[in-house]
């Protein structure tokens, strides 16, 4: 009885024990997650709150609905034509350009054409610390078009998926500047030159982006530089848009995009006089093979190009001479090379045994062969078709009669002026030579051969 009431007093000590810490834990963990929400509260805008009651709410597009959204401190909508504008979206370009400049650090202008075209009054603003891109991105870029007038003092960081359009002089480069289009292009129509180059240089980033001059100079070097750089995509600097001094200097480096000019993504540019740099590290074979037909080969100093075949019928001779080690020419002057011969030369030259013909009269063809076998008889042999220089070959065979021979096709000249007469031992064979010089048919015979 004593043993269980012991037992009975430890089990109620312990749990007693057990609860105190259990709360002592609850209320310890209660205070500290007050204490945090307090200090988040005191340390968080009420403006930047997003929703007060604590609850988030989506739209039915997914994304937080506007009443919710914490404003940005460094994003600006432009949106033409919002009759309500609050928060960071403004309707005036001029006050934008104050909140912007208001702001230190760096800055996002978004254009909102969702009311209407996105169109800029005339202004001269420094874009810099700021990259500008629409408010949503779309298939096409979003065009936003300057008024006449507009002048800009300093580019942005990085234009992103917009069309920027300009009608009269935009810019005047003094020092060193960085224009990046990604996804972008920049047009000029105006009547002047779009940008001046006052002192130092220009580089332009191009990310699949273009250059638009509708024949209009946009580049006006004077005896400055320019550096152009493609990155990706397919990008474009429009023909005739550059002018330069003997002094000035375009640089263009391809580091991987696409182009449309053959072998460069800057076209011809007529008025430009300076020194053109060009360097392409990825489109060799593109900037080596122009043109259908060519021949891509190494030089002597191992660098890769191209040989272009020729004319129609010509072919190709090696050559250790020339810078590809090709040279392209007619037939007739592989012909005339030492130990070359025409092709009808080489088939009368390298017939193949011809067949025993039989006995009689026979017209040889000596353009089909030059080489014939005939049976011994009485026969009137005509040479046909035989060529200046030709040698034909004709072996009678005799039968073991007396037979005679006449040869026409011809004037024959015959050793001492004589007609050989043929053999008439059995199986004895006559072998006759004949060659034409000059018109005349030099013959030559060797009888009784056995």
């Amino acid at each position: 009885m004593k043993s269980f009431k012991n037992d009975f007093l430890k089990d109620n000590l312990l749990r007693s024990y057990i609860d105190t810490k259990i709360l002592s834990e609850t209320n310890a963990r209660i205070s500290e997650n007050l204490n945090l929400i307090s200090q988040i509260s005191s340390k968080i805008n009420l403006s930047e709150k997003g929703a007060l009651s604590g609850v988030a709410t989506l739209g039915p597009d997914g994304i937080l609905v506007s009443s919710q959204r914490p404003l940005s401190g460094n994003v600006f909508v432009f949106r033409p034509g919002e009759t309500s504008p609050s928060g960071n979206v403004y309707s005036s370009w001029s006050s934008l350009i104050t909140a912007v400049a208001g702001k230190s650090g760096l800055k996002f202008i978004q254009f909102d054409d969702s009311l209407q075209t996105v169109t800029i009054p005339v202004d001269n603003v420094n874009f810099s610390d700021c990259i500008l891109l629409p408010r949503f991105k779309k298939q096409t870029p979003l065009a936003v078009t300057f008024t006449s007038g507009f002048l800009i003092s300093a580019w942005p960081l990085e234009v992103q998926s917009l069309s920027l359009k300009f009608s009269s002089h935009f810019f005047d480069n003094l020092g060193s500047n960085i224009l990046t289009l990604v996804d972008s292009s920049l047009e000029y129509s105006g009547s002047g030159n779009g940008i001046d180059f006052s002192t130092g240089s220009l580089s332009v980033f191009l990310k699949n982006s273009s250059v638009i001059s509708n024949t209009k100079i946009i580049f006006a070097l004077q005896s400055r530089s320019l550096n152009l750089v493609a990155f990706s995509g397919l990008c474009t600097i429009e023909t005739n848009c550059i002018t330069g001094n003997t002094s000035s200097i375009l640089n263009i480096t391809n580091l991987g995009a696409n182009f449309a000019f053959g072998t460069s993504f800057v076209g011809t540019q007529i008025q430009f006089l300076g020194t053109r740099n060009n360097q392409d590290f990825t489109h060799v074979l593109e900037r080596t093979l122009t043109s259908k037909g060519q021949i891509l080969t190494r030089d002597a100093s191992g660098n890769f190009v191209s040989f272009a075949p020729g004319f129609d019928n010509e072919i190709l001779i090696y050559d250790s001479t020339t810078l590809s080690g090709f040279k392209s020419s007619s037939i007739g002057y592989l012909f005339s090379l030492p130990g070359m011969k025409s092709i009808s030369d080489y088939v009368r030259q390298s017939s193949p045994s011809t067949q025993l013909l039989t006995a009689g009269s026979k017209t040889l063809d000596c353009s089909v062969s030059n080489l014939f076998r005939i049976t011994g008889g009485n026969a009137n042999i005509t040479l046909s078709n035989l060529t200046e220089n030709q040698i034909v070959n004709v072996i009678f065979e005799s039968t073991g009669s007396l037979y005679s021979l006449s040869w026409l096709g011809g004037t024959f000249l015959w050793s001492g002026a004589i007609i050989p007469t043929p053999t008439q031992t059995v199986s004895r064979k006559d072998f006759y030579s004949f060659i034409k010089v000059g018109g005349l048919i030099f013959s030559s015979c060797i009888l009784n051969m056995g």
